[in-house]
């Protein structure tokens, strides 16, 4: 009996070893790769370091602190490496695996630009944002996005600006002065400029619409009438406000096609999900009235 009690309390504390050697495994494991990233630095009133990131598995990072601690490089690719390895980071997070599959995308197709920051202010902090791509050897690539507080530049790659929008949605706690002092962001665009539509006249045109599957291919769909008042909305009102991914989709889409009374093609539109569909990848919209 005494046998029996002493090899069970042996096989409880094995256990428990295994259980707390796992957790210390899993807290010293290496970080993943770092994709994007946003970092605030005030060093003029009050010494402040603010940090947010999201590595390659869609965890969310946060760093808060002062940079007589922190010691928060200044170099791009320093700072890739400081969040790799630090152990000050808080994982207060994780991102959804379509959000993060889409965000990929942008950070793929992301065009790296010439900087020439420009002055903004004084003594108010710095805010950079980056994209981080990686070489086959490792070798991170940082892409500024944008700057914002003392000195403003802004990436005008759509790809750039709609990862800018997206590191400030992932991160509100890091200080971000946006178009006030920084990057303006997306120009809204008409839909029917953007998807250089003729003039159509809803009253005459003939409208074929399909859906678009990845294996079979397209079938034909009827249009209603709401369909046909949602059409008219979005090409007499609809503005494209900015990039949503770089996906290029090979089905799962609904497309409508216009035709005059001759039977000329006015042009088309395709839609996925709410966003509209297009060469360079999908973009939101909105069909309120300017």
């Amino acid at each position: 009996m005494g046998k029996n009690i002493a090899m069970a309390v042996l096989l409880a504390a094995l256990v428990l070893l295994c259980a707390l050697t796992g957790v210390a495994a899993e807290e010293s494991a290496e970080r993943p790769d770092i994709i994007l990233y946003t970092a605030y630095r005030q060093v003029g009133w009050g010494d402040r370091i603010q940090v947010g990131c999201l590595d390659e598995r869609g965890g969310l990072w946060l760093l808060i602190g002062h940079d007589g601690k922190l010691k928060w490089p200044y170099q791009a690719e320093k700072q890739v490496e400081y969040l790799k390895e630090s152990q000050d980071l808080e994982k207060t997070g994780e991102m959804g695996s379509d959000d993060l599959f889409a965000l990929k995308s942008l950070i793929i197709c992301t065009q790296a630009q010439e900087v020439k920051p420009r002055s903004a202010a004084n003594d108010a902090g710095v805010e950079v944002s980056y994209a981080v791509r990686y070489g086959e050897d490792g070798t991170a690539e940082p892409i500024l996005l944008g700057m914002s507080g003392d000195s403003c530049y802004e990436n005008t790659d759509e790809n750039a600006q709609a990862l800018y929008r997206w590191v400030h949605l992932l991160f509100p706690q890091v200080t971000c002065y946006g178009a006030q002092m920084g990057p303006v962001g997306f120009t809204p665009v008409p839909v029917s400029i953007f998807c250089g539509l003729g003039p159509i006249d809803f009253q005459s045109c003939r409208i074929e619409a399909f859906y678009n599957d990845c294996e079979t291919g397209p079938h034909p769909i009827e249009v209603s009438k709401e369909d046909l008042k949602t059409l008219e909305q979005i090409v007499m009102n609809g503005r494209i406000t900015g990039k949503a991914n770089a996906l290029m989709t090979t089905g799962d889409t609904t497309q409508a096609l216009f035709f005059d009374k001759e039977g000329k093609m006015l042009g088309s539109l395709e839609f996925c999900q709410g966003l509209l569909v297009t060469g360079k990848g999908m973009y939101r919209f909105e069909t309120g009235k300017p």
